[in-house]
């Protein structure tokens, strides 16, 4: 009786938890297949190398953090769990379409969404400074599905 108690103590517990996160998943489909999830330059050093301008890459008018997202976001915040002296701008950005103000909130959102997914696995808020650029700087330049699924991203910097 009381395993089965505290199973379901513990079942109802991650429910809640679960219902109340923030965090949203979603499957990716990115219009240019040679988009990944997420991209990291290569650096002289580990830290740099995963650190180092890493974009994250999100769907059309999403901000929901992708399967590859997360599993590179993994890296990111075993690191940073690993050594407390690194801290991260995270930048949000938006394709063209929609108002500016509108693309300004999407960025954030997604940006946010980056923030709280490290947040949730255990870096500290503090270490984190979130920004959102809207369709103001875009990756690359174009009004089709390849240049726009470049600019809906996330960089980590």
């Amino acid at each position: 009786m009381k395993r089965s108690l505290n199973t379901f103590f513990a079942l109802s517990t991650l429910l809640i938890f679960v219902g109340c996160s923030s965090l949203q998943v979603t499957e990716e489909s990115v219009a240019n297949q040679s988009v990944a999830g997420v991209s990291i330059s290569s650096k002289s050093t580990a830290t740099q190398a995963v650190l180092a301008n890493a974009v994250v890459y999100f769907e059309y008018d999403k901000f929901n953090l992708t399967a590859k997202s997360i599993q590179a976001l993994k890296g990111v915040s075993d690191l940073m769990q690993r050594n407390s002296k690194i801290t991260l701008s995270i930048e949000g950005h938006a394709d063209e379409r929609g108002t500016r103000e509108y693309n300004l909130a999407l960025g954030q959102r997604r940006a946010e969404s980056v923030a709280d997914y490290l947040i949730s696995n255990g870096v500290k808020k503090n270490r984190l400074s979130v920004k959102s650029y809207g369709e103001e700087r875009p990756l690359a330049l174009g009004s089709n599905n390849s240049a726009w699924s470049k600019n809906r991203r996330v960089e980590l910097k």
